[in-house]
């Protein structure tokens, strides 16, 4: 599958950065040497020459005919070199006739094909004199290559096996993490989540060394997410298995002796009851981890609180605990919190109830809620053992549980769904020791303040 990848890779990212680098290296190559072309016309160096020898040869030429006449003509011609007599020709003629002359020959104007200039001799007698100047710039001009792209053949290599040289560095080093991302996110479909980027990657110091970074975030967070579902998953079969165990032994029991069925029954009762309440709670804390808030729902923390205290100090009689409510709750006061009220009073009243769980008779509980800068805390102090420091941290886990000497055993799991909660409502849940004893929880929550 990798080596299957990695083709698709480098058979469309790769090549179109490729190619689209190089073709775009020789599109502006060509586009510079228009430019170039258009805005810089530079004379040829045989175009000046040419032009200054033949206006030298017309003046001389001119001058020796007007003043000797024709053999003196004939006799400057004769000293030249075979090439320039060829050039030169002399025609008789009394009318002068219009055509390219030395004033065509000045620097800024176009090179014309011939020069023609009327010469009249001492005897009268008219010439015309004529030089090819094409033929002389022919003579004179190099024999030039036509080269494809405009370039001659060692740059058109240099430049195109260069720029094809850094399309390569430059595709290859652009899709070569984005190959190792992809066969790290193959491992990770198929369950590997050890892999790790930024340690390959890190050295880049650029957008792809972060994406690696974020990856790697991502993966040890899902790991920790697997193994916790693992671990829940084990504590949930660890603690269905007792109950379970107690109703086969109680309907054995049943079938065994006939006269002991009505025990029996209140025994796998009994037992059924644990069950049901285990699942209700395993229930309440998946829903909070899946639970999306209403994005309009506001409710009275103060209210919530107070109804959570009535309910709690009704079953407090029994046990003969107090529980005491200090809120400085006057009318200009606002309590208001935006989330899921039957959430929160869940959270709250599981707190209450496990101070309630380790307090003994005569003892009190304290429950108080204060505004401190943005956040709502409400505390929750007991007066029982408390909790060892080394496990303060972990109270909050699934399954975590201290023996109580009022109540018996619970499952683990409330102080568990609290602090799902409060995480769903972007708040926080803390736990201390109290002074000289007790627990004391503190959750705290946003308080959403009007605008108006």
């Amino acid at each position: 599958m990798a080596i299957e990848s990695d083709k698709r890779l480098r058979g469309r990212l790769f090549w179109k950065i490729l190619l689209g680098y190089w073709l775009t290296f020789v599109i502006m190559a060509q586009v510079l040497w228009a430019v170039f072309s258009f805005y810089y016309h530079h004379e040829p160096p045989e175009s000046s020459i040419a032009r200054r020898f033949v206006k030298l040869q017309i003046t001389s030429a001119e001058s020796t005919l007007h003043t000797g006449g024709l053999p003196a003509l004939n006799a400057m011609i004769a000293d030249w070199p075979p090439d320039d007599r060829r050039l030169f020709t002399i025609e008789s003629s009394m009318i002068p006739i219009k055509g390219e002359s030395l004033n065509d020959l000045e620097p800024g104007k176009t090179t014309p094909q011939e020069i023609v200039e009327f010469v009249q001799a001492p005897d009268g007698q008219g010439y015309r004199l004529r030089y090819n100047v094409k033929g002389l710039m022919d003579e004179y001009r190099p024999k030039r290559e036509q080269h494809w792209f405009n370039m001659p053949p060692p740059f058109l290599w240099i430049g195109g096996i260069g720029g094809l040289l850094f399309s390569t560095m430059l595709a290859w080093n652009l899709t070569r993490p984005m190959l190792q991302m992809r066969q790290a996110f193959g491992r990770v479909s198929q369950g590997d989540l050890s892999v790790r980027l930024f340690a390959t990657m890190g050295k880049r110091h650029d957008e792809l060394s972060e994406v690696a970074r974020d990856f790697d975030s991502m993966a040890e967070r899902l790991q920790v997410l697997v193994k916790a579902r693992e671990e829940l998953l084990h504590d949930v079969s660890h603690e269905l298995r007792s109950p379970l165990a107690r109703l086969q032994l109680a309907i054995g029991l049943a079938r065994q002796n006939p006269l002991n069925v009505e025990t029996s029954l209140k025994r796998i009762e009994h037992e059924a009851g644990r069950l049901d309440k285990m699942i209700g709670e395993l229930l309440a804390l998946s829903r909070t981890e899946h639970s999306n808030l209403p994005d309009e729902e506001y409710f009275d923390l103060y209210g919530l609180v107070e109804a959570v205290v009535n309910d709690a100090r009704y079953e407090a009689q029994l046990p003969g605990v107090d529980i005491i409510l200090n809120c400085n709750h006057q009318g200009d006061l606002d309590y208001t919190v935006k989330g899921n009220a039957e959430l929160m009073r869940r959270a709250i009243d599981n707190v209450v109830r496990n101070a309630l769980r380790f307090s003994a008779r005569g003892q009190a509980i304290n429950v108080s809620l204060t505004s401190k800068e943005d956040d709502l805390c409400v505390e929750v102090a007991d007066q029982g053992p408390g909790v060892e420091e080394d496990k303060l941290s972990s109270i909050f886990d699934p399954f975590v549980r201290v023996m109580s000497p009022l109540s018996g055993k619970g499952y683990g799991l409330g102080l568990a769904i609290t602090k799902k909660v409060m995480v769903a409502h972007h708040g926080k849940i803390e736990a201390r020791n109290g002074s000289p004893r007790g627990l004391v929880i503190v959750l705290k929550v946003p308080h959403w303040k009007s605008l108006v």
